[in-house]
């Protein structure tokens, strides 16, 4: 009996404390990210998330391990416990990241119902990008 007021309290008590996903945790990071083509230089190397405020609050840090600039476009889409979406699909989102450079995108869900999510990845130097050259969203290309 103990033990289970033990756990219950532990629980309570990790209640609202930020969780972090690695990707030394048998590939919790991959659980949430969509890579649109097979990401060459970019890659997300951290990533947190907390509920607060009853908003869920993300924090992604993307590392380029190439020494060239990389064009990358991201966006979320934000699930409820079931596994539904609960907004509007973004647009896509354009962030330049420098060489061998590692960037933070911090973003809060739109919505109280968002209890999860999926990050959605894509770059012109993907192999099978679908927004190469010209096809980029907003015109935007790597060069």
């Amino acid at each position: 009996m103990k033990k289970i007021a033990m756990t219950a309290a532990l629980g309570l008590a990790l209640l609202g404390t930020p969780f972090i996903l690695q990707a030394a945790e048998g590939g919790s990071i991959a659980s949430k990210v969509e890579e649109l083509g097979k990401m060459t230089h970019l890659k997300v190397s951290d990533m947190r998330a907390v509920k607060r405020d009853g908003l869920l609050r993300i924090q992604v840090t993307i590392a380029n391990s190439s020494s060239d600039k990389q064009q990358l476009y991201y966006r979320f889409r934000w699930l409820d416990d079931d596994g539904f979406t609960v907004w509007e699909e973004e647009p896509w989102k354009p962030e330049l990241i420098h060489g061998l450079q590692k960037k933070v995108i911090s973003v809060v869900s739109p919505s109280f119902k968002a209890t999860d999510f999926r990050l959605e990845m894509q770059s012109t130097e993907n192999e099978g990008a679908p927004f190469s050259g010209s096809n980029a969203p907003g015109g935007i290309t790597n060069q």
